[in-house]
C-alpha cells in the first residue's frame, strides 16, 4: 500500500528570530516541518492546534516567559517532547527542566545558548527515527485524516482607543493560516510570502472575501455590525480587475462595500506605480475601506498623505519589545503622537498593531493612537466566537487603560 509519509512536526518558540531560523534550516535538513513562534504568548495556542512532536522552547521570550509556558502546556496535558534554550545559566535551565517534569512534560534536553548545529541535530534526529517507526507500523492500517488542510480564516478584533468616529463602530481584521499537507502550520508574514511564492495570492484572497461576506451576512442576523478588514498581498494590486471583483462579491451577497476594507504594505505605494494606483483608487471609490501598514514611525507614508486615498495607517509595534525603557522614551512618545495628531486632523486614523504586551498597549494609547489590535487585547478566533468577545465588558474596558 502506498502510504504518504508525512514529516514529523516541530515547533520553534524564540523570539531570536536569526537563531529561530538556523534551526528551522537545520531541521528541514533532516526532513521536518517547522512552525515558527516569536511570542511566548502564542506558543500553547499553536501547540494545542499544531500538535507538534518536538518544542524548541527559549526562556526568555516576550508576552509570555518559559516558566508561564511550561505551566500552560501542563494545563493542556502536552505529549510533545520538548527542549530548553537559554542564554541565561545551567542552573536556572535544570530548575525549570525539573519544573516540566514535576509537571508532567517529556523535557528531554537543556542547551546554553549559543547552541552548535551537530548539537541541534543530536538533539531533535530521534524524533525523525521515532515517526519513521511509527509510520512503518502504520502502513497497513486505512489513513484517518488528521488535520483540516488548506486555508482557515480567523478574525482578530482592533479595540477603538479614540475613535475619529465618536459612534466607534466595531472593526475586525482577517488573520489568514495555512495547513500544509505534511501538517506544518504557516501564518503572519510567513504566510503571506509563501502564498505569493506559490502564486495563491489571488485565489486565497477570493476565497477569504467571500467567507468575510458571509460571516457579515451572519453577524447582521445578531444584529452585529462591525467593518472587516482583509490583508492584500503587494501582486494583487496589479491586477485591474480587483476593484471589480470585490464589488460583485459584496453586491452577490448583499453586503455594504464601507463594511469591507483591504490593508496593503506601504512599499506598493512607495513604488507609485500606475497599476497600483489605478486598483487602489477605483477601491475607493467604489466604497471599500484602505488601510496601509507602515513601517517605523510611518515617516514614509506622512510625506504622501495628500497623495493618497486612505482611511487608516497601520504601524507595527512589535519593535517597542526590543528597548525595554520605550515607555519613557519621551521623543518616541512625541513622534507617535505627532503622527496621530497630523493624521487625525486629515480624517485618517492611526492604528497600533502587535500589542502583546499591557505596556505597549498603555504606551499607544499615551500616544493617541485611535485604535490598536494584537494578543494583549484578544487572540484571532473563529467568526461565531468574535460577537461574544464585542459583548464582553471586559474588552471594552480596556480602551480606558490610561
Amino acid at each position: 500500500m502506498d502510504t504518504k509519509k508525512l514529516k514529523p512536526r516541530l515547533l520553534i518558540a524564540d523570539d531570536d528570530e536569526a537563531f529561530a531560523e538556523i534551526i528551522q534550516a537545520v531541521a528541514e535538513d533532516l526532513g521536518f516541518a517547522v512552525t515558527l513562534v516569536h511570542e511566548g504568548s502564542q506558543v500553547v495556542d499553536i501547540v494545542a492546534d499544531l500538535k507538534p512532536h518536538v518544542i524548541a522552547l527559549d526562556l526568555c521570550m516576550p508576552g509570555a516567559d518559559g516558566v508561564e509556558v511550561i505551566r500552560e502546556l501542563s494545563n493542556i496535558k502536552c505529549k510533545s517532547g520538548i527542549f530548553l534554550m537559554s542564554g541565561m545559566d545551567e542552573r536556572t535551565l535544570a530548575s525549570v527542566a525539573a519544573l516540566g517534569k514535576q509537571n508532567g512534560l517529556n523535557v528531554s534536553d537543556t542547551f546554553t545558548k549559543p547552541v552548535s548545529i551537530d548539537t541541534i541535530e543530536k538533539a531533535i534526529s530521534p524524533y525523525i527515527s521515532a515517526e519513521d517507526e511509527r509510520q512503518e507500523k502504520k502502513q497497513q492500517e486505512p489513513e484517518k485524516p488528521v488535520f483540516n488542510f488548506g486555508l482557515e480564516v480567523f478574525y482578530e478584533p482592533e479595540l477603538q482607543l479614540n475613535p475619529l468616529d465618536n459612534e466607534g463602530a466595531p472593526r475586525i481584521r482577517v488573520a489568514m493560516t495555512w495547513r500544509t499537507d505534511d501538517g506544518m502550520l504557516i501564518m503572519g508574514s510567513r504566510f503571506t510570502k509563501w502564498t505569493s511564492d506559490k502564486g495563491l495570492s489571488k485565489g486565497i484572497f477570493k476565497s477569504t472575501l467571500n467567507h468575510v461576506c458571509q460571516t457579515l451576512c451572519d453577524w447582521k442576523e445578531l444584529e452585529f455590525l462591525p467593518s472587516v478588514i482583509i490583508p492584500v498581498d503587494t501582486a494583487m494590486l496589479q491586477d485591474l480587475e480587483l476593484p471589480d471583483f470585490m464589488a460583485g462579491t459584496a453586491k452577490k451577497f448583499n453586503v455594504e462595500p464601507n463594511r469591507i476594507g483591504v490593508e496593503v504594505d506601504e512599499r506598493a505605494l512607495i513604488a507609485q506605480n500606475a497599476s497600483v494606483s489605478d486598483v487602489l483608487s477605483r477601491i475607493r471609490i467604489k466604497g471599500f475601506g484602505l488601510s496601509v501598514r507602515a513601517k517605523g514611525e510611518a515617516e514614509n507614508i506622512l510625506t504622501m498623505i495628500d497623495k493618497l486615498p486612505i482611511d487608516q495607517i497601520v504601524v507595527d509595534m512589535s519593535e517597542l519589545r526590543k528597548n525595554q525603557s520605550f515607555d519613557s522614551n519621551m521623543e518616541l512618545e512625541f513622534q507617535y503622537s505627532s503622527l496621530a495628531s497630523v493624521t487625525n486632523n486629515k480624517k485618517i486614523e492611526v492604528c497600533a498593531s502587535d500589542v502583546n504586551s499591557d505596556q505597549i498597549l498603555v504606551f499607544t494609547h499615551k500616544c493617541n493612537f485611535n485604535s490598536a489590535y494584537g494578543r494583549e487585547i484578544a487572540h484571532p478566533a473563529t467568526a461565531a466566537s468574535i460577537p461574544d468577545i464585542f459583548s464582553q465588558e471586559r474588552f471594552g474596558e480596556r480602551a480606558s487603560v490610561a
